[in-house]
């Protein structure tokens, strides 16, 4: 009796521990589980890059996006994924849509990720699962 209640509880033990190894997210989001796995892959990690927070949850960056890129395919907008979409609460948008920002008052770091599905034009189209954003002045 008591050899098969040490069997059952180190089966369940076993289980319990590997079973939850598995599931985990990367912490550095290298297969894109901070935003969505199945529909963007990891880009590259940006800091204290300063943006422009725009409707609807986008960022405009200052300068192109990604660094490592091969000609034309860029872009100085991402959206925020929306396992971050907290991380706003208290950030005002600074800029209206269509019309270019006047500042970037803002100062970001995070994980960039560009879609991999497919798309009509060669662009990226970028995600950006925030880690810390901060007001400049």
């Amino acid at each position: 009796m008591k050899r098969k209640i040490i069997s059952y509880a180190s089966a369940l033990f076993f289980l319990a521990v590997f079973n939850c190894k598995r599931d985990k997210p990367d912490p550095e989001c290298k297969d894109a589980s901070c935003c969505n796995p199945y529909s963007f892959d990891y880009v590259e990690y940006i800091v204290d890059e300063p943006v422009a927070l725009g409707p609807p949850c986008y960022f405009r960056f200052t300068r192109k996006f990604p660094t490592k890129r091969r000609e034309h395919y860029w872009s100085y907008t991402a959206r925020v994924c929306e396992k971050s979409i907290h991380k706003l609460a208290g950030f005002p948008l600074t800029y209206g849509g269509m019309k270019e920002p006047d500042s970037f008052p803002y100062r970001v770091s995070g994980k960039l990720l560009d879609w991999n599905r497919e798309k009509y034009l060669d662009m990226p189209i970028l995600a950006l699962y925030i880690d810390k954003i901060e007001k400049i002045n």
